[in-house]
């Protein structure tokens, strides 16, 4: 609902006319879209938001161009807008224009979703990854902590990263072992019947060992895996592909299944994803926007039938990657949601977040080993660099997994350096 109330009155001679044409083109329960007519000449705006038409108790905020998405609304609730042009230094150069009006819309009442597919990524950190921060501990002193993590939450599909393809070192008792043939075992030894989409080490004609490797495709992915628990999912075929690398840089991959719900019957598309890191350097910037778009162009030459697809992985980019947040970026231009709408520089959820309920969104992925979990903020979304994205499907929960005690801190053993992250989705 939208309405005009009327232009504010000029109290001297302004460099540029009020801006005209204020309208919403979209509102949900806790957003707001607005546009209006650029003024000639015009660079700067501030845009006025107020629960009441005097605009009294008014907050601020500056654009520098013609829209704006206005979040952290209430549902319901009526909202009155205003824009004026400023200058460089944030002084008024217009008049304000017209008073609108916008009700957000009421918060849904939706049904509960029948037969939930829950799906998570978990960055395991590899085995060889070990560096005596404080808090951490080697693979054997907290494979326990990432397996309690896992059954707790007990994904029908998981997608791990750094659950490394070499041999376990200094560990008699899992002689001969990877780290992901390790964690797969005590996972099912835990009481879940989960399988890998595919077990190889290596893609070679001997993929047990890549030493005097002759290369043969085998689908092995490194330490980038899909586990599904058998119990509730069916695995219809499987794949994954080397992505693009350069000289020094590790091997990257993109796993990727298909499976079928067993309670429904349904199939969908399963992608897994782990990019380059080094978030500073400029050239790991373009190889990772370079590996996101060969994520979204083999996802649609693999998944013919036009499944719902889910992507999951820790893309090493984030909201504040500068200069942007390349392989996020491509993902959502391609068509795939962020339940979080987790957008650019914003804590905020977008209008396009589709998360019905979020559980400890506000804390990053990364914790570094931290003791105190890192937190961006006390509402909102934190800062991630592991991600689920969907295609367009409903996501009741999603969740930030920590178990932290009152004061903020891990207890226990801290399983990884990155938190696993799930939702509970329903397949359309």
């Amino acid at each position: 609902m939208m309405t005009t109330v009327g232009a504010q009155p000029s109290s001297a001679a302004m460099a540029y006319p009020a801006p005209a044409g204020l309208k919403s083109s979209f509102q949900s329960p806790t957003t707001v879209t607005l546009s209006w007519t650029a003024v000639a000449g015009a660079t700067n705006y501030r845009l006025q938001r107020a629960g009441n038409s005097a605009m009294t108790g008014a907050t601020y905020s500056s654009f520098t161009g013609t829209s704006a998405d206005v979040r952290g609304l209430q549902p319901g609730t009526t909202y009155y807008f205003q824009v004026r042009v400023i200058n460089s230094a944030g002084t008024g150069v217009s008049d304000y224009s017209a008073t609108l009006a916008v009700k957000t819309k009421p918060k849904p009442v939706l049904p509960a979703i029948s037969n939930p597919l829950r799906v998570a990524t978990y960055n395991v950190s590899c085995d060889y990854c070990y560096a005596r921060q404080a808090n951490e501990l080697p693979w054997s002193g907290r494979r326990d902590a990432v397996v309690k993590t896992v059954s707790s939450q007990r994904p029908d599909v998981l997608g791990v990263q750094e659950a490394s393809s070499g041999r376990l070192q200094g560990d008699t008792s899992v002689a001969g072992l990877t780290q992901f043939e390790d964690l797969t075992n005590r996972l099912v030894a835990s009481g879940v019947a989960y399988k890998l989409s595919n077990a190889k080490r290596n893609n070679c004609v001997n993929d047990t060992t890549p030493y005097q490797c002759v290369y043969q495709y085998k689908g092995a992915s490194d330490g980038t895996k899909i586990l599904y628990n058998s119990a509730k999912v069916d695995l219809v075929s499987q794949g994954s592909l080397k992505l693009a690398s350069q000289t020094g840089a590790s091997d990257r991959y993109l796993a990727w299944a298909v499976l079928r719900q067993k309670s429904t019957n349904k199939s969908f598309f399963f992608g897994n994803a782990h990019l380059i890191d080094h978030m500073s350097d400029p050239s790991y910037f373009n190889l990772r926007q370079k590996q996101a778009q060969q994520i979204v162009s083999t996802i649609a030459a693999k998944n013919t039938a036009r499944l719902p697809v889910l992507i999951v992985g820790d893309l090493n980019s984030n909201k504040w990657t500068s200069p942007a947040n390349a392989p996020y970026d491509i993902l959502t231009a391609a068509g795939y949601i962020d339940p979080l709408g987790n957008t650019y520089k914003n804590d905020l959820p977008s209008s396009k977040a589709t998360a019905e309920k979020t559980i400890r969104a506000n804390f990053e992925s990364f914790n570094g080993f931290s003791r105190k979990a890192p937190a961006r903020n006390t509402y909102g979304n934190g800062t991630y660099m592991d991600y689920i994205f969907t295609s367009s499907m409903r996501t009741a929960v999603w969740e930030n997994v920590v178990n932290i005690d009152s004061n903020g801190n891990y207890v226990g053993t801290i399983p990884s350096d990155h938190n696993m992250i799930r939702a509970d989705v329903q397949l359309p």
